[in-house]
């Protein structure tokens, strides 16, 4: 048995599997680009079902007549000197954008301009005294501001359509956009880009993360206040069904063998989520028969291996999001009141941490109570308590 990677792995297709029909969904909205009809695309779903895979899986295919910048925030947020700005997230993707350009090997006759550009700008010295005009963007021969950069940056992959007589359309793509949360004033972002994206006819945002259905960030970008108001293709990234998992193991993974009831507790215990699907495939044994018994003992032997993401992940958390969470492992399902009673927290902080778990794809809140939303987490800290009498550190 060879094990299955749990993050990204640059053999894109010897461990990509299915989601036929979500590519063929999401190049339908990119196509349109072809005909100067730009959708915007909200992907959401669950941490661990494949977005990212699916993305980069729909960059390698993709036709030269359009070019795919991809942006991870989260990478932006960690080598970001001080707090997140926008400044910060414009800069990464004004590099990230010539970067595409130049990896597709078009002739351009600005790179020289554009690469010095950037060196400016990573440097923070904004002078564009020698640039004259960049792709037609006039440039004043003064040192700029947020507004000059941010409407360079804004301008610059409409325009790049409009000289390069080969492209048809420019999609950039904001992975895990839900650490934007932490830019002050991120409506101000967001309505950035709807107000240039509306008046450009090539140019398509993807925003995907790992975020709760219930999380505020999506009613901010996507509600009816929100800068793209409800316009936004909002495509859901959803787990294996139970005979899409069979396929799988088939296909890829034919040494394991279930019974009957071993499959239905595997499944129920991995939920059709692939990379919970990989991480108990790589501690499983092709000489055992997989009963409803053995997938249970396999699974608890194994917890720490089979949700390394979850540890990943707590780890990473601060005090008071985890006490939020122990309070719910213990009481689920509580009201807001209920919660916040509990946590003996002041007001502010509570509502602070409380979004951030939202918005990290940590909790939902459905009928008006908050309950964790994967129950993976749930049952790896119940199991923690009860075999160790505390929750991990």
């Amino acid at each position: 048995m060879k094990p299955k990677p749990l993050f990204l792995h640059e053999d894109l297709d010897k461990y990509f599997y299915n989601r036929e029909e979500d590519i063929k969904k999401i190049k339908y909205q990119i196509n349109s680009l072809n005909y100067s009809l730009p959708q915007q695309i909200l992907l959401t779903g669950y941490r661990g079902v494949g977005k990212t895979y699916l993305l980069k899986k729909i960059i390698k295919e993709s036709e030269e007549n359009i070019i795919y910048t991809y942006l991870d925030i989260s990478q932006v947020y960690a080598l970001a000197e001080k707090k997140l700005t926008i400044e910060d997230v414009l800069i990464e993707l004004l590099k990230k954008m010539n970067q595409s350009i130049n990896n597709k090997n078009y002739k351009n006759k600005f790179k020289d301009k554009i690469s010095q550009l950037i060196d400016d700008i990573r440097l923070k010295k904004y002078d564009f005294k020698n640039a004259g005009e960049i792709l037609k963007i006039p440039i004043e021969k003064t040192e700029t501001s947020y507004k000059k950069l941010s409407q360079f940056v804004m301008e610059f992959p409409q325009k790049i359509v409009d000289e390069i007589e080969e492209i048809n359309g420019f999609v950039i793509i904001f992975d895990e956009f839900q650490i934007l949360r932490k830019i002050e004033e991120l409506d101000k972002f967001f309505w950035l880009i709807r107000s240039f994206s509306q008046n450009q006819h090539n140019v398509s945002y993807i925003f995907t993360g790992s975020i709760s259905k219930s999380s505020e960030i999506i009613q901010e970008i996507n509600g009816e206040d929100g800068a793209f108001g409800g316009r936004m293709q909002q495509i859901p990234i959803e787990p294996f069904s139970k005979e899409e998992t069979k396929s799988y193991f088939k296909d890829c993974m034919s040494e394991i063998e279930f019974s009957d009831d071993g499959f239905e507790r595997f499944y129920s215990c991995t939920r059709g989520i692939p990379l919970y699907i990989n991480s108990f495939y790589n501690v499983m044994d092709s000489d055992q028969i997989y009963t409803a018994a053995l997938v249970k003992e396999t699974f608890f032997t194994n917890m720490d291996q089979i949700l390394i993401i979850w540890l990943k992940v707590w780890s990473s958390l601060n005090s008071y999001e985890k006490n939020i969470i122990k309070i719910l492992v213990e009481r689920d399902y509580l009201s807001w009141s209920e919660l916040f009673n509990i946590s003996n927290c002041s007001r502010g902080t509570f509502n602070k941490y409380l979004t951030s778990l939202k918005d990290k794809g940590i909790l939902s809140y459905i009928n008006s109570k908050y309950s964790i939303e994967d129950e993976m987490l749930k049952l790896w800290l119940r199991h923690e308590k009860e075999v160790y009498g505390f929750y991990p550190l």
